[in-house]
């Protein structure tokens, strides 16, 4: 087995090759597309000849971005590509994300994507992580100044600021992200508010691949409350990047894990050896190897195994 970082995660075994989150899928290589965020789906995916695996979950959502049709992939249960055995993981990061599990020449490598332990409202389940001689695990909030509070806390902290913005006789309009992020928002509106919940014709689009969460919203902004995935002035965030804001309305609630939850993962998988991608891969992999574990940020250079 050989794998990089190049276009998306790349691994070679046993004579075939399989692209993970690439960049652009390429003719006749089978690709895995852990979630349906643009970041992770290839730019070329309507025109794409090659088979692109995805679960039923990103599925309903590729399919109202992009269409298409998809091999789907059911959580816990594997398949082969060539001699080349996968699994799939729910990832906790949004509806339908995947971890991979990959089996090969007698090593198992895990693919984390983007992962998030403590779950959400909106997704199938908290991250399941797989025991691997090898783990490939994103880094977005791989610093130790990243320590998310209770989503619960901040969950409920949101819900108090808009219906205190509603009895004051303000319109609460709350900007997240148009997939996952927003549908979050309208299940805690719904389930810790009284609140009519509004948001913008393309969150609507997506919201509808939501349809087993039984999100409640209309399109018509004159509601009490509305959601957009626009970066409107005075509206209030949610994404962990807000952790350190000092503003009242914005809200750390995010979708990764963070700095002490990525620990939890290495610990949890036991592999011999972690490769980190995304966000602070680097430092993370740094970090790693201080307190005596084999780290190495992977990049576009072939790895032999």
């Amino acid at each position: 087995m050989r794998l990089r970082y190049g276009n998306g995660l790349e691994v070679e075994c046993e004579g075939r090759r399989i692209l993970i989150d690439p960049k652009v899928s390429l003719e006749g290589i089978p690709t895995l597309i852990s979630h349906a965020h643009s970041d992770h789906v290839p730019r070329n995916l309507r025109t794409a000849k090659s088979d692109i695996f995805v679960t039923e979950g990103t599925s309903y959502i590729l399919r109202r971005l992009y269409g298409g049709n998809y091999k789907i992939l059911h959580y816990n249960e594997g398949f082969e590509i060539g001699r080349i055995e996968v699994y799939a993981f729910p990832s906790g990061h949004i509806f339908g994300s995947a971890g991979f599990l990959i089996n090969c020449e007698g090593i198992s490598l895990f693919y984390t994507g983007d992962v998030n332990p403590r779950g959400g409202l909106t997704v199938e389940s908290p991250a399941r992580i797989a025991r691997s001689d090898l783990l490939v695990m994103e880094a977005t909030y791989g610093l130790p100044r990243f320590r998310f509070p209770n989503p619960e806390v901040v969950r409920s902290k949101l819900a108090r600021w808009a219906v205190k913005e509603a009895i004051e006789g303000r319109f609460p309009v709350i900007s997240a992200y148009l997939v996952g992020k927003s549908q979050e928002v309208i299940a805690l509106l719904n389930r810790y508010t009284n609140l009519e919940v509004s948001v913008s014709k393309r969150i609507a689009d997506v919201s509808e691949a939501y349809e087993k969460f039984g999100l409640r919203y209309v399109t018509d902004r004159d509601s009490m409350a509305h959601v957009t995935h626009r970066a409107e002035m005075n509206a209030a965030r949610v994404t962990g990047w807000a952790l350190f804001s000092k503003r009242e309305s914005d809200f750390p609630l995010s979708a990764h894990a963070d700095f002490y939850d990525l620990l939890s993962i290495v610990e949890h998988s036991n592999p011999r050896k972690v490769f980190t991608v995304y966000g602070f891969s680097k430092e993370f992999a740094e970090i790693l190897k201080k307190i005596g574990i084999e780290a190495e940020d992977l990049r576009d250079t072939w790895i032999e195994l």
